[in-house]
C-alpha cells in the first residue's frame, strides 16, 4: 500500500470520492435575521419585557375600543389606585416566599382589613346624614 520511497500512498476506491465532496465547515450562525427572529431573540434574552409589552398592547387595545372613556385621567387614576393595593400585598407575599417561608397570613390580613374597613365605613355612614354625598365622603376618609 505504501511506497518505501516516501511518496504518497495509493488511494483506495472509497477515498477517491472524497475529492468531490464539499470541504466547507458547517455553520450554525445565521448571518441575517428577519425582524421576527430579532424580536424572538430580544424576548428570549429579556424575559421581563414580555409583561411590559402585554401591558402596553392591552392599554392600546382598550384605548382603541373604548376610546376617550378609558384613557381619561379619572379612570387611569382609579386603575392605579386599585393596582397599588394588590402590588404592595404581592410584594410582601413575594418577600415571604423568597425567604422560604410559605406564609398565607398576608392574604388573611388583607381580608381582615377589608372587612374592618367595610364595617367602619358602614358605621360611620349611618351616623351621618342619609345623603349619598356624605356617605361617599365618610367612606373616602376611612380609606385614607
Amino acid at each position: 500500500m505504501t511506497d518505501i520511497g516516501g511518496s504518497r500512498p495509493a488511494a483506495q476506491a472509497f477515498e477517491l470520492v472524497l475529492d468531490k465532496a464539499d470541504s466547507h465547515v458547517a455553520e450554525f450562525e445565521v448571518r441575517t435575521r428577519s425582524p421576527l427572529q430579532k424580536l424572538q431573540h430580544f424576548l428570549h434574552a429579556n424575559p421581563t419585557a414580555v409583561p411590559a409589552i402585554v401591558l402596553l398592547l392591552s392599554v392600546a387595545a382598550f384605548g382603541f375600543t373604548v376610546g376617550s372613556r378609558f384613557l381619561s385621567m379619572f379612570n387611569l387614576s382609579l386603575i392605579i389606585q386599585q393596582v397599588t393595593i394588590i402590588g404592595v400585598i404581592g410584594a410582601a407575599q413575594t418577600l415571604i416566599v423568597i425567604t422560604a417561608g410559605i406564609d398565607l397570613s398576608v392574604g388573611a390580613i388583607m381580608v381582615l382589613c377589608s372587612v374592618i374597613m367595610g364595617k367602619l365605613c358602614r358605621l360611620q355612614s349611618r351616623s351621618l346624614s342619609a345623603s349619598p354625598r356624605a356617605r361617599a365622603a365618610a367612606c373616602s376618609t376611612v380609606r385614607s
